[in-house]
C-alpha cells in the first residue's frame, strides 16, 4: 500500500514525524556514511541531482556506494545514517528486511519516505510519503550545506555526526510545524511530480508512467506543467536529464552512448540532438569548452601553467 501526501498529508506527516522524533529521541547517532561522485554510477545504482540523506529505524540493508575513488560496500543499522551529495549514487540491497526513512532535498521542498521492505523483493511492501512545500528555511539549507561540505573534507571526529543530527531536527521542526499557507493542490502535486522525475530520471519516465504513479490521468499532466511550469512535461525531463549529462560530461571519462544510458536515454543520437537545443553546443563541444576553462583557471592560480593554457587557446 503506498500513501502519498497529495492522498492523506496529514496522516503521512504525522507517521514520518512519529518516527523520526523517536529516532531522535531514543540514541544518538553512532556512525555517518558518507558517497561521492569519484566513481561513474554502475547499472541501477540510485543518483538524483539533489542530496538525500537516510536512516535505517529497524532492521539492515547492505548497500554499495562510491568513496575517495574506490567502491565500497556498507551495512547501515539503526543509529547509522547514509549521506548522498547531489550527483552522487549508492546502490542499497533490500535482501533483507527493513525500515528506512530517507529525506530528499529538492531545490523546492524536501520529500520524506518512510518505506518498508520485507526484503527479498525489489518494491517495498509499504511506503509512506510526506513533503515540507516550500518550507526550505535558512536554518535547514545552511546545516545541509555544511554537511555536503564536510562529507567532501574527508575528515574524522564527530562533527559529521552532530551536523547530520541537526540537520535531522531541522526537518522535524518543519515538519512539526504547522503551516499557515499551503501552496495550492494544483502546486503540490506539481512540484511532487518535478521531485518524482529528478529521483527517477534514469529509467522510463514518460507522462504515462508518472500519471499512473500519481493516480492521474496523463492529460491533468500536461495541464500541470502548463499552467504551473509553464513548460511541457518532456521539456522539464529533458531539462533534468541534460542537467545531469552535463555533470557526467565535466566529472567522468564516458563515450557518449555511456552518457546517454547514464541520463535515461537510450539513442545516443536523439541525446546529443536534445543537448544541442537546451545547451546550443554538443555534448563534446560542451566537454571540449569545459577541458579549456579548467586549463585557463590553472594558468591563473598557478603561472607554470600558462603554457598549457595557450595551448588550450
Amino acid at each position: 500500500m503506498r500513501v502519498t501526501i497529495e492522498n492523506a498529508p496529514d496522516e503521512a506527516r504525522r507517521a514520518v514525524v512519529h518516527e523520526l522524533d523517536l529516532f531522535l529521541r531514543g540514541r544518538h547517532l553512532r556512525r555517518v556514511h558518507f558517497a561521492d561522485g569519484s566513481l561513474a554510477p554502475p547499472p541501477l545504482a540510485y543518483v538524483t541531482n539533489f542530496a538525500r540523506l537516510s536512516i535505517p529505524l529497524e532492521g539492515f540493508h547492505t548497500m554499495q556506494l562510491a568513496r575517495n575513488g574506490k567502491t565500497e560496500s556498507i551495512r547501515p543499522v539503526r543509529g547509522h545514517a547514509v549521506f548522498v551529495p547531489g550527483h552522487s549514487w549508492n546502490l542499497p540491497d533490500w535482501a533483507h528486511p527493513v525500515k528506512v526513512l530517507t529525506f530528499l532535498f529538492g531545490n523546492k521542498q524536501i520529500g520524506v519516505s518512510l518505506v518498508r521492505h520485507k526484503g527479498g523483493n525489489d518494491l517495498p511492501s509499504s511506503a509512506l510519503k510526506a513533503n515540507v512545500h516550500r518550507s526550505y528555511d535558512g536554518l535547514t539549507e545552511n546545516l545541509l550545506s555544511a554537511l555536503t561540505i564536510f562529507s567532501a573534507d574527508h575528515s574524522k571526529g564527530p562533527l559529521a555526526r552532530l551536523l547530520t543530527e541537526s540537520l535531522l531536527y531541522s526537518c522535524l521542526r518543519l515538519l512539526s510545524s504547522v503551516q499557515a499557507q499551503r501552496p495550492r493542490k494544483g502546486m503540490r502535486t506539481y512540484e511532487s511530480i518535478c521531485l518524482y522525475v529528478q529521483e527517477n530520471f534514469r529509467g522510463p519516465i514518460s507522462r504515462e508512467i508518472v500519471a499512473q504513479h500519481f493516480g492521474l490521468s496523463s492529460t491533468h499532466v500536461s495541464r500541470l506543467f502548463r499552467q504551473e511550469g509553464l513548460m511541457r512535461y518532456s521539456d522539464y525531463v529533458n531539462l533534468v536529464r541534460v542537467n545531469r549529462a552535463k555533470f557526467v560530461l565535466r566529472n567522468y571519462n564516458m563515450t557518449l552512448k555511456e552518457v546517454a544510458a547514464n541520463c535515461g536515454y537510450s539513442d545516443a543520437a536523439y541525446f546529443c540532438q536534445v543537448f544541442k537545443k537546451i545547451s546550443k553546443v554538443t555534448p563534446a563541444q560542451y566537454k571540449d569548452q569545459r577541458l579549456k576553462g579548467m586549463a585557463v583557471r590553472s594558468a591563473v592560480e598557478n603561472p607554470s601553467h600558462r603554457a598549457a593554457a595557450a595551448a588550450a587557446k
